[in-house]
C-alpha cells in the first residue's frame, strides 16, 4: 500500500513540474518575439522610406 502511495506522489510531482517552460522554450519564445519586432521595424522603415538613423532617433525620443 505504501509503495502505491509513494508511486502516486512521485507521478503527481512529475506532472506538477512539467508545467513550467524550460530554458530552450523560453529562449525560442524570446527569439521569436525579437524576430517579429525586427520584421515590424523593417516594414515600417521600408513603408515610410525614412532612413534607419532617423527612425532610431524617433524611437529614442518616444521612450
Amino acid at each position: 500500500m505504501h509503495r502505491n502511495a509513494i508511486l502516486g506522489l512521485a507521478l503527481l510531482f512529475l506532472a506538477a513540474c512539467h508545467g513550467e517552460p524550460d530554458f530552450d522554450e523560453r529562449y525560442d519564445a524570446a527569439s521569436q518575439k525579437i524576430r517579429d519586432k525586427a520584421a515590424d521595424i523593417d516594414a515600417r522603415i521600408s513603408g515610410t522610406g525614412t532612413p534607419e538613423a532617423e527612425v532610431a532617433q524617433e524611437d529614442q525620443g518616444s521612450t
